[in-house]
C-alpha cells in the first residue's frame, strides 16, 4: 500500500491540478524514510512537475533492464527481468524486451498488464507510463490493426488531456503508424519535435519518420533524416539505434540505385504475378523477370516474400 500522502500526490498529478500541493506532499514523503514503492512514485510526481529531470529508478530491476535493452544486451536484460515483480514498470520493461526480440503478441500482453498494474496503483497519467502507445505499436507489429488503432487514438486523447509533450509525442508516433498513411509524415514530424528534448525517446520516432518519407518516395529526405538519427544515436551512445539506423541507411542507399522501371516492377510485384506486371507495364514477362532480378540484387533480398517485407517496411515509390 502507498502512503496516503503519496497516493494523494499521484492523484493530483493524474488530474493535472494543484501542482504545488502534489510537489509538497511528495517532498514530505521523501523526508520520512519512505518505502521503495513510495520513493519511486514520489519521484515520478516530481519528475512530471519538472522538479527533477528523471526519477532515480536506476536501482530498480525494471530500470536496469531498460538500460540493458537500450544497450542491445537482451540476454542480460532477461536475467534481470526473471526476478519476481508485478509492478507496472517491470511489465513495461518486459514488454520492451519482447518487442525488441520480435515477440509482438507477448509484448502486447506485457504492455496491457503494465496498464492494469499502473491503474491499480492510481497511476493513469500517460506521462508517467506510456503503456497505451507501446501496446499500440506491438499490436500493429502483431498484425492487429483495429486494436492498434484504437489504442493509439486513446493514448493520444489521454496524452493531450494531461498536456505532457513527451506523452503526446509517443502517442502521435503510434497514431502515425496505425492510422492514415497519407498523414504519417506530418504526424511523425510533430512527434519528433515534441520528443526532441527526451533523449533516446526520440530515436524510434525519427527512425519511423525516415521510413515514412521513403514510403512516399522522398528518398533524399529519408536518407538525411536517417543520417541525423544515426548521429544522435552515436552521441547518446545507444548501440541498439546505432545499429538500426545504420541498417536503414544502407537499405535507403540501395533503394536509390533502382531505376524507375525497377521501382515500378518492385511495387507491382507485391500484389501481382510477373505476367500481370508485364501487362501493366506493357513489356514482356522476361523483361519483368530481369527487372526483379536486379531489384533482388540491389536490395540484397532473396525472393518475392522478402521483397514484400522490404516494400511494406520501407517503401519503394516509383518516380
Amino acid at each position: 500500500m502507498l502512503d496516503e500522502r503519496t497516493a494523494r500526490a499521484v492523484q493530483l498529478t493524474n488530474r493535472g491540478v494543484d501542482r504545488v500541493t502534489a510537489v509538497a506532499l511528495a517532498r514530505d514523503v521523501l523526508r520520512s524514510n519512505p518505502s521503495a514503492r513510495d520513493t519511486h512514485h514520489c519521484f515520478l510526481v516530481l519528475a512530471h512537475a519538472g522538479e527533477v529531470a528523471e526519477p532515480p529508478t536506476h536501482h530498480t530491476a525494471a530500470a536496469r533492464a531498460s538500460a540493458l535493452i537500450d544497450a542491445g544486451q537482451h540476454d542480460e536484460a532477461l536475467e534481470v527481468l526473471l526476478s519476481p515483480d508485478e509492478s507496472a514498470e517491470h511489465f513495461f520493461a518486459r514488454g520492451r524486451l519482447n518487442q525488441e526480440q520480435g515477440h509482438h503478441d507477448r509484448a502486447y500482453a506485457d504492455f496491457t498488464a503494465a496498464g492494469r498494474a499502473a491503474e491499480a496503483s492510481g497511476v493513469t497519467n500517460p506521462a508517467v507510463l506510456p503503456w497505451r502507445s507501446a501496446a499500440a505499436l506491438s499490436a500493429h507489429d502483431a498484425g492487429r490493426p483495429v486494436v492498434a488503432r484504437s489504442l493509439a487514438e486513446s493514448a493520444l486523447v489521454a496524452a493531450r488531456r494531461w498536456g505532457a509533450s513527451p506523452a503526446v509525442g509517443r502517442a502521435l508516433h503510434a497514431v502515425a503508424l496505425t492510422g492514415d498513411p497519407a498523414r504519417a509524415v506530418d504526424r511523425l514530424t510533430t512527434a519528433v519535435h515534441l520528443l526532441s528534448a527526451s533523449g533516446a525517446c526520440v530515436l524510434p520516432a525519427r527512425h519511423s519518420l525516415a521510413q515514412a518519407l521513403a514510403t512516399q518516395g522522398r528518398h533524399a529526405e529519408a536518407a538525411r533524416t536517417c543520417a541525423t538519427t544515426h548521429t544522435i544515436a552515436r552521441q547518446l551512445g545507444n548501440p541498439l539505434w546505432i545499429q538500426r539506423t545504420s541498417e536503414l541507411g544502407e537499405r535507403l542507399d540501395r533503394l536509390s540505385l533502382l531505376t524507375p522501371q525497377e521501382s515500378r516492377s518492385a511495387v507491382l510485384a507485391c500484389a501481382m504475378s510477373n505476367r500481370e506486371v508485364a501487362a501493366e507495364l506493357g513489356v514482356t514477362t522476361r523483361t519483368v523477370e530481369l527487372h526483379l532480378s536486379q531489384v533482388y540484387r540491389k536490395l540484397h533480398v532473396k525472393g518475392r516474400r522478402e521483397l514484400n517485407r522490404v516494400i511494406l517496411r520501407l517503401g519503394v515509390t516509383p518516380p
